[in-house]
């Protein structure tokens, strides 16, 4: 697969010019489910995460009781003093994956990638770390929806940046080419913890958001120029969900959400399945945690595969 973003194109010619020299053999290598691999599988969420040094590891938990947990050591050092990061993208091409993204290093933004060869090593040359711009010190959350549909008679693909700043405006920014461009936004979230994005759809996007007093929400958000948010209440303050600082979300079966919640002060996660989101009636099935200080790093967030390969998430 060939990525639709020019960027990343150069990266990837760069990349497999060195993997060819290196004599390296072609791979399937990562991908997540598709539509119908979930309908007779247990749902997983894919987390990835990044260590103080920049380390890159995959770390995917399985739906069963108790989560049973795969971990995947990548690309050594590839982006140091990472604060925030969005969902990367994970392409299979020849001999290994791509992955793409945005992340917060500092003040400012960047679009990354590298290529990582079939032992998940970097591939040399293919590191890739381009400035978008500046003024994200003030941003506390950050993540990026990818959306995409072949229905005919012609294909609708989507990328949005969500940006949640320290005096609670959500910020929205759409995609074209390498640009930022629509800026819209939304006050009044100052009590988010954290969110992580549940349902995609061409006209409104939904995210499920915890609070600092504990209570958990979601937030739905039109795709034009008004961003209106539409909040429900799920569970109320003090049901225990002030620990969790990182949200990262996953499709499970046709309208449901794995939901894997992280503390990072006990270096640990619970998952839960949550039923299609309908305010107070929303089913929150707790699944377990996943495991004593399993999550030891200070960045974590989700990875997709290419356009196209996953359903669209159905949460709300």
């Amino acid at each position: 697969m060939t990525s639709n973003n020019p960027w990343i194109r150069r990266a990837l010619a760069v990349a497999a010019g060195t993997a060819m020299m290196s004599g390296l053999a072609v791979s399937s290598s990562i991908a997540a489910p598709t539509a119908g691999q979930q309908a007779t599988a247990a749902c997983k969420a894919y987390s990835m995460s990044l260590t103080a040094a920049g380390d890159h590891i995959q770390r995917d938990f399985e739906a069963t009781t108790p989560p049973a947990k795969t971990e995947i050591k990548g690309a050594t050092g590839v982006f140091p003093q990472t604060r925030l990061s969005s969902a990367m993208l994970a392409e299979s091409v020849d001999s290994g994956t791509l992955f793409s993204g945005w992340m917060v290093s500092g003040d400012s933004m960047y679009e990354v990638g590298y290529q990582a060869d079939q032992e998940r090593k970097l591939v040399p040359g293919s590191l890739l770390k381009k400035r978008v711009g500046g003024g994200w010190s003030v941003f506390t959350d950050f993540e990026t929806s990818r959306y995409y549909e072949s229905t005919a008679p012609t294909a609708f693909r989507r990328i949005n940046q969500y940006a949640l700043r320290s005096d609670g405006t959500l910020f929205r920014w759409t995609m074209s080419g390498d640009s930022w461009t629509k800026p819209v936004s939304a006050a009044g979230f100052s009590s988010v913890r954290s969110m992580a994005l549940i349902s995609q759809t061409r006209t409104y996007e939904t995210f499920i958001a915890t609070t600092k007093g504990g209570a958990l929400y979601t937030v739905h958000l039109p795709t034009d120029e008004t961003m209106k948010p539409t909040v429900k209440q799920l569970q109320p303050s003090g049901s225990w969900w002030q620990p969790y600082v990182d949200l990262i979300a996953q499709r499970c079966g046709q309208y449901g959400t794995l939901l894997l919640a992280i503390d990072r002060n006990q270096r640990n996660g619970k998952l839960y399945a949550i039923g299609h989101a309908d305010g107070p009636a929303t089913v929150v099935k707790e699944l377990g945690w996943v495991g004593d200080e399993s999550l030891p790093d200070p960045v974590n967030f989700g990875w997709v595969s290419g356009l196209g390969v996953n359903p669209p998430l159905n949460g709300e």
